[in-house]
């Protein structure tokens, strides 16, 4: 072999030698990479037709009511328990949706269990005992109203019976003329009514409600009504706060009874009747004692709300003419106010659920007139009541123990017979006096002063007659 050719060989072999260990390398990347690809575009097209399948399932569609035959898909269902009005309600909004869609759908009521109804088609009116009606009604606030979609269920419900008759309305707008429904499958529509700074609580007696009012616009009527509870003969309410119940409206009514309401959502828990006569007045102190004034029975009874319904009161102090009670936060009494006696009681709820009461001898003093009527917190101040006679409204010092009637506003609030007053914390007063055109003791309109102002308003309603106003 020559030189030449030795030095051929060698680089050739040189050259095979470092030229095929590079090779391999790069076919097992190769390989690599088209391994890389072909999973990424498996993912990419699994991830296509998974995102089809989903928009598919979700994607909005129309809720058609009616299937088609012509027959209803869904059935209405509401509360089984409700009273006439929000009954008669749902009952108009079944005529109307009947109508609207030219089908006759079922009205029944929530009586059966959730667990049996999950593979029905329901339109949920009211706070029902489905889960679908739990959860929604769990975001809604004291103004709201909300319809929604949940698999098979129409939700159309409120915070409270009047808001729940506004979600029906809108529910029937939304369908439109019935032929083409703008309701879809991923519909969720939460309406909160906007409210002024002037609420409050009136007694009417002609309807039997308890009421409460939005009057900043100077209105006594159906737009300005924001809640109402059925009870015959209401002749006391206050709207209090607890940190066991939350927000409660009290009443009493009739001639032995009253009730705790929870608020805005209208149920009981708790009632009696077992006041003495003729109660007026209702209180709930901080410990869960209920108590309640009596004019005729010339009691004040105590109750302990745990026990949901009272037979029997757990405990009773005797007090004349008995019409007013209020829990004074400041000095941990119960004010109460009866013919010519303002006096006060510090009640002891025991752990055996008994009850423990016992009159302030120091703060009992002597009303200047007869007939004492209504007792209320002077908003604004630590230590005012008002307090009204047949004769005149006082503001009482609790600290000097003085009446006065020469107070800012005198000249507007100070007059005979007040059935109810109170005040805003801007100053505005409202009261209610009889006018006579349904009860010696009822009146159509209320009256309205703003702080400084010389004349009153007069708001006045054209079907109700109200005993009590409470702010």
């Amino acid at each position: 072999m020559s030189i030449s050719s030795r030095y051929i060989y060698k680089y050739q072999k040189h050259d095979i030698i470092n030229c095929t260990k590079p090779i391999r390398p790069k076919r097992k990347c190769f390989f690599i990479k088209k391994l890389i690809f072909i999973i990424l575009a498996v993912v990419l097209v699994c991830s296509i037709a998974f995102l089809c399948i989903w928009y598919l399932n979700t994607r909005p569609v129309p809720v058609e009511l009616v299937n088609k035959n012509g027959n209803a898909i869904y059935r209405i269902v509401r509360p089984e328990s409700l009273n006439l009005d929000a009954s008669s309600d749902i009952k108009e909004f079944q005529r109307s949706l009947e109508n609207l869609v030219g089908a006759n759908f079922e009205l029944t009521t929530d009586s059966l269990s959730d667990s049996d109804t999950t593979d029905i088609y329901e339109i949920l009116i009211g706070a029902t005992n489905r889960s679908e009606s739990i959860d929604a009604r769990k975001s809604l606030t004291a103004n709201d109203y909300l319809i929604k979609v949940v698999g098979k269920k129409i939700i159309i419900t409120g915070s409270s019976d009047i808001t729940t008759k506004k979600a029906m309305d809108a529910f029937l707008e939304m369908l439109g003329d019935g032929k083409s429904s703008s309701l879809m499958s991923n519909t969720n529509v939460l309406i909160s009514i906007e409210r002024g700074p002037y609420l409050v609580g009136l007694a009417s007696t002609n309807k039997g409600f308890v009421e409460v009012y939005d009057i900043t616009n100077g209105k006594l009527d159906n737009d300005s009504l924001v809640w109402s509870f059925k009870m015959d003969g209401v002749s006391g309410l206050k709207l209090r706060h607890s940190d066991k119940y939350g927000d409660v409206m009290l009443a009493t009514g009739g001639n032995n009874y009253g009730c705790m309401v929870s608020y805005p959502e209208g149920k009981v828990l708790w009632s009696t009747n077992a006041t003495a006569s003729n109660p007026h007045s209702i209180e709930l102190l901080p410990n869960g004692i209920i108590a309640i004034a009596s004019s005729d029975g010339n009691e004040v009874r105590f109750f302990n709300s745990n026990e949901q319904l009272s037979e029997i009161a757990g405990a009773t102090v005797s007090l004349k003419d008995a019409h007013g009670v209020l829990w004074d936060e400041d000095n941990g009494v119960l004010w109460a106010v009866g013919w010519d006696i303002l006096t006060a009681y510090r009640a002891t709820l025991n752990t055996d659920g008994s009850i423990s009461v016992t009159e302030d001898i120091n703060l009992r003093t002597t009303i200047p007139s007869i007939g004492a009527h209504d007792l209320a917190p002077v908003y604004g101040t630590e230590n005012e009541l008002w307090i009204s006679t047949w004769e005149c409204v006082y503001r009482f010092n609790t600290e000097t123990m003085t009446f006065s009637t020469d107070y800012k506003g005198h000249k507007t609030t100070n007059v005979p017979n007040v059935k109810g007053i109170g005040n805003f914390d801007d100053g505005t007063t409202v009261f209610i006096y009889p006018d006579g055109a349904y009860k010696g003791w009822t009146s159509k309109s209320i009256y309205f002063v703003k702080e400084n102002a010389e004349e009153v308003d007069k708001f006045t309603s054209d079907s109700e007659h109200f005993y009590k106003i409470r702010i």
